[in-house]
């Protein structure tokens, strides 16, 4: 109506709208722009099992009592009734509505390499997996972590010369907590003097 030379005022009056919201779709270059979009979902404690759930639908398992004993045994501590909610749009042939997630931080990226596979949940488990699927370079930076937590974990040096290799052939950009191969570096000077923070945990951090 305004490309006609209307006034703002007198296409308000028309429409039976504010001035004001008149104003606002006059300057919207697209209709999308002034579509009132829907917030995703807040994120709730069955999230992390969400993956998990889809897995035994899809393996056969419909049951909401079921589902939610086999989850409580992987540490849900829920109500089954969210289960049973959660589960509805499977049996309409639907997506289960998942929350969207944040990408991970390179501190928070750097925490799931660093800590034990034991001692990772299940959302965190799964997080990681899609990650290094996703990126060989990070993927090779958790095997060089891994194995060199297994050396001080065992207390023993000798695969040091061999992970040292793989560091300097791993094509990684270059960090200065990074060990190079040197002669100063060897099984016993990592014995009296191991590193003070694991070397790729610095690599996973940094910005890429």
């Amino acid at each position: 109506m305004t490309d006609t030379g209307r006034s703002l005022n007198s296409a308000a009056r028309e429409l039976g709208l504010k001035r004001r919201t008149v104003s606002k779709y006059v300057r919207a270059a697209t209709w999308q722009e002034r579509v009132r979009r829907i917030p995703p979902r807040r994120p709730t404690s069955l999230d992390p099992y969400l993956e998990y759930l889809r897995q035994l639908w899809e393996e056969g398992e419909h049951t909401a009592t079921v589902l939610h004993q086999e989850i409580a045994a992987k540490g849900y501590g829920g109500h089954y009734q969210r289960v049973k909610m959660a589960i509805a749009p499977l049996r309409r042939g639907l997506p289960i509505d998942a929350p969207r997630e944040r990408p991970p931080s390179p501190r928070q990226v750097t925490r799931w390499i660093t800590t034990a596979p034991s001692r990772r949940d299940l959302h965190t488990t799964e997080a990681l997996r899609r990650l290094l699927d996703h990126c060989p370079e990070l993927a090779r930076t958790h095997d060089l972590v891994s194995q060199f937590a297994a050396m001080l974990d065992a207390r023993d040096a000798r695969p040091l010369a061999h992970w040292l290799e793989q560091l300097s052939g791993s094509r990684l950009r270059p960090w200065p907590a990074w060990p190079t191969p040197s002669a100063r570096t060897s099984p016993q000077s990592c014995r009296a003097s191991p590193p003070r923070s694991t070397p790729a945990s610095t690599r996973a951090a940094s910005p890429t």
